[in-house]
């Protein structure tokens, strides 16, 4: 026998286990163990102990974000483009508000009200859109959205002849920091539907749906069974949120619902990262506090510089600045996604979320987002 031979017969060593895809070392794990712990203390109790401001924000930022995983499943799962996110949103907002106030529904009983009313909706909405797709689909839901807003919105019996349906919180959980941990909750509970749910058939057969109709068809996949069932879990999980959102403000109206909530919706999940769950809770946090981190840091001083040297003469100047710098950002974030990040927030802190979980770190990731091969790009395409 050779030595070609020889080496060619002896069997490979195990490779290291940084090399697997884990530091196991306890020294190497001190550091990640280290910044978790900084990163949860603040975002889970240093932040949501003030009161009034930050963990209203906080709040917000998980309603924001359940949204944004029901709508990943529609577009980063299933590549099913919709702007009317808004309208179940609300509409399961009203149905708490509803049942709670007028009808005397039980607190928790509310929540499922609000769920089954968003599912109806979606299930009405997935049935009209049943053979359209990408741009065309994406005005459908628009049209139903503005239809919502315009007529169910405007219902004297529910909206209370448009002054607005209360929703007063339980007692315990009038502070906004119990409130908080109450919407982290209920996120959690939905981060878990969307890891189980790609975990089954019905999961890998969205997936299927969102590379190719035809193709998932062809291997026996019903796809108007499939799409129906995207459409409920996102109309669900949207009618869920809009319950947290009505208890949130205290007061559902109309006037907050329109179009510019479900394109805030629909930039925010591109933004964060379709197909990263990470990356879609990042931008709806990004969003939820963005007004509220321009008004607190230098935004402030510019938007009253802005105010003396054009002389807007109004009250809401400086609310409509800071409106426009959002949408600004907005759409700056969303060019930038598009053009150099096609996976988002998710894409480009992914070395980062991937040495927490044990990997190395790896400096190229980091340093070069873009070129984490095709796979980010392909799963954060939004057909259209």
């Amino acid at each position: 026998m050779t030595a070609v031979d020889a080496r060619a017969t002896t069997p490979a060593e195990p490779a290291p286990a940084h090399k697997q895809g884990r530091d196991f070392g306890p020294i190497r794990w001190l550091p990640r163990i280290l910044v978790l712990a900084v990163v949860a203390y603040i975002f889970l109790w240093r932040i949501p102990q003030d009161e009034g401001g930050a963990a209203a924000i906080a709040a917000d930022a998980c309603i924001y974000a359940i949204v944004g995983i029901s709508l990943n499943i529609l577009i980063g799962h299933t590549g099913q483009l919709s702007l009317g996110h808004n309208g179940f949103f609300g509409i399961g907002a009203f149905a708490a508000a509803y049942s709670l106030t007028v009808r005397e529904v039980p607190f928790a009983l509310t929540f499922v009200i609000a769920g089954v009313v968003g599912a109806l909706f979606a299930l009405v909405m997935g049935l009209v859109a049943l053979r359209i797709t990408g741009l065309y689909l994406a005005l459908i839901t628009l049209v139903f959205a503005l239809t919502l807003e315009e007529s169910l919105f405007e219902v004297e019996w529910l909206t209370n002849a448009g002054a607005g349906q209360p929703a007063d919180r339980p007692e315990w959980l009038i502070a906004d920091s119990n409130f908080f941990y109450f919407c982290l909750a209920f996120l959690v509970v939905a981060v878990y539907i969307d890891y189980r749910l790609l975990k089954t058939k019905t999961g890998r057969a969205l997936l299927a749906l969102k590379e190719n109709e035809r193709v998932a068809e062809a291997f026996g996949i019903n796809v108007t069974a499939f799409k129906l069932i995207a459409f409920v879990i996102s109309g669900t999980l949207a009618g869920v949120a809009g319950a947290l959102l009505a208890y949130r403000i205290g007061l559902v109206t109309a006037s907050g619902l329109g179009f510019n909530l479900a394109l805030t919706f629909v930039l925010m999940t591109v933004v964060g990262g379709l197909g990263s769950r990470i990356g879609v809770i990042l931008g709806a946090s990004l969003f939820a506090s963005l007004s509220f981190i321009l008004e607190e840091t230098w935004m402030h001083e510019v938007q009253q510089f802005l105010v003396g040297l054009l002389s807007f003469g109004s009250t809401s100047a400086e609310a409509n600045l800071t409106q426009y710098a959002v949408g600004f950002l907005g759409a700056l974030g969303l060019l930038l996604t598009i053009v150099q990040f096609p996976g988002g927030l998710g894409q480009q802190l992914r070395a980062f979320f991937d040495w927490t979980w044990g990997k190395p770190f790896d400096v190229h990731a980091l340093l070069h987002p873009q070129d984490d091969g095709p796979g980010a790009v392909e799963g954060s395409s939004v057909r259209a």
